[in-house]
């Protein structure tokens, strides 16, 4: 595989690792009756997930041939909670005996701001840190584009409730959005697992279509709370426009853990890991 062709794998992965991980934003806490789809959202979507993580991440991709790739990966990250207009900050390392060393790194920066996300990886065989430039909101071949996988802020869109919906015992609050501004999607449709109360109610599925309304993609999450945060587990996407399947598996997930700011520098990138 090329330099290229790593760079946009890892890239790509790490990309749809940054957010669905850790979703934080100030919840509104009045109700509003009747039910609408702005209250369930500002519920449901919005979840703290901690001050930093540390994990261990499988990644299994099923192409469209039928071919499929596993890779391991440890993973960084720190909330910023928007000091300095940071949101946060990521580093992806490998973990698999193959691509071994490389490594990847994004710095998020607050919805509005005109300063896209910084990215950088690192490739070992070349001994060097290179930039990464944003993807173009039509490159969704493993699953997101660039914009997919930031917090989206509430007055983004227009949220309508449809329907409460039970599927195999499970009950959903069902939610359609739809992007004021948006060049790919026309609009997306979330499931909310209803829980038992507020803080139990989780986004666990998300349907995307794209202007003609046609599905493009699936997603599907569970949750698992760790010292009061809330953090993916399992993720999968299914991709109908590349016919691909990607499925994410967290293990050893710790939350609060005080990593440093310089875990997340080019210079500890091209360190590699240490523990």
């Amino acid at each position: 595989m090329s330099h290229r062709a790593i760079s946009q794998t890892i890239l790509a992965t790490v990309l749809t690792l940054v957010y669905p991980f850790a979703v934080i934003a100030e919840i509104r806490t009045e109700a509003v009756q009747p039910l609408s789809g702005v209250e369930i959202v500002e519920r449901c979507y919005y979840k703290n997930g901690g001050e930093d993580q540390r994990s261990r991440l499988l990644v299994t991709s099923t192409l469209a041939n039928g071919r499929k790739v596993s890779s391991k990966y440890i993973r960084l990250w720190k909330n910023y909670g928007g000091k300095d207009g940071i949101v946060d900050k990521v580093v992806l390392y490998t973990a698999s005996a193959h691509n071994q060393r490389l490594a990847f790194m994004r710095w998020g920066y607050v919805n509005g701001s005109d300063r896209l996300a910084d990215q950088w990886v690192y490739l070992p065989e070349m001994r060097i840190v290179k930039r990464i430039s944003k993807r173009s909101p039509e490159e969704m071949d493993w699953g997101f584009s660039d914009d997919d996988l930031r917090v989206r802020d509430i007055d983004e869109d227009e949220h309508r409730f449809v329907e409460e919906r039970t599927v195999e015992g499970k009950a959903f609050y069902i939610v359609e959005s739809t992007p004021r501004h948006d060049p790919v999607y026309g609009k997306r449709i979330s499931w909310f697992s209803k829980g038992k109360d507020w803080e139990h109610c989780l986004e666990s599925r998300v349907d995307y279509f794209d202007k003609e309304m046609k599905m493009v993609k699936k997603q599907f999450v569970t949750w698992r709370k760790i010292k009061e945060a809330w953090v993916w587990e399992t993720g999968i996407v299914k991709n109908f426009r590349a016919d691909s399947t990607i499925v994410y598996d967290a293990r050893e997930i710790e939350v609060n853990v005080g990593l440093k700011d310089r875990e997340f520098s080019t210079r500890a990138l091209a360190r590699g890991y240490r523990r």
